[in-house]
């Protein structure tokens, strides 16, 4: 939390001076980090093998492309509806995250199931299907990685004044 809190400040610090794609791209490159160490994470290893640097990660992202995306999309529109456009905007985000937890837990959930073992409560059998869904969030976050690139190469900065 206290990282995160950090992460935006120091983003809404640092978001003019550099390009947005650049900002998106590594922070989506980062993010994608902590599913990762938590899909190759063991169990029986220590919490400060994987589980903490994968605490460390997962803020990046969302918290950098919130303050970028609702910069963009403020920016995009007349000054008169850019309260609007920032309030949708906010909704929108919290019904894609809300879909993706739910399509994470039917990964899972489904892949535990299926899984090799009778009793599927466990503990190896719901790490199967843990490891399924942080392997969908790695993929979605090298897919928000490519999807960040493609969209946004011409966008510039965002967050300079104009006159």
């Amino acid at each position: 939390m206290i990282l995160a809190a950090i992460l935006n400040l120091v983003t809404g610090l640092i978001v003019d001076k550099f390009p947005v794609v650049y900002l998106v791209l590594i922070s989506s490159a980062l993010g994608a980090m902590a599913p990762l160490l938590m899909a190759i994470n063991s169990p029986s290893w220590p919490y400060w093998y994987a589980a903490f640097p994968a605490q460390m990660f997962e803020p990046l992202s969302p918290d950098v492309i919130f303050t970028v995306g609702i910069l963009l999309v403020s920016g995009v529109f007349p000054d008169r509806t850019q309260a609007l456009a920032g309030a949708v905007f906010n909704p929108v985000g919290q019904f894609g995250q809300a879909i993706g937890l739910a399509l994470i837990g039917v990964v899972s959930n489904s892949v535990t199931h299926n899984s090799k073992y009778a009793d599927k409560t466990l503990p190896d059998a719901l790490w199967t299907g843990y490891r399924a869904g942080f392997w969908t969030c790695t993929g979605w976050m090298v897919l928000s990685c490519l999807i960040g690139a493609l969209g946004l190469h011409k966008s510039g900065r965002v967050g300079l004044k104009r006159d």
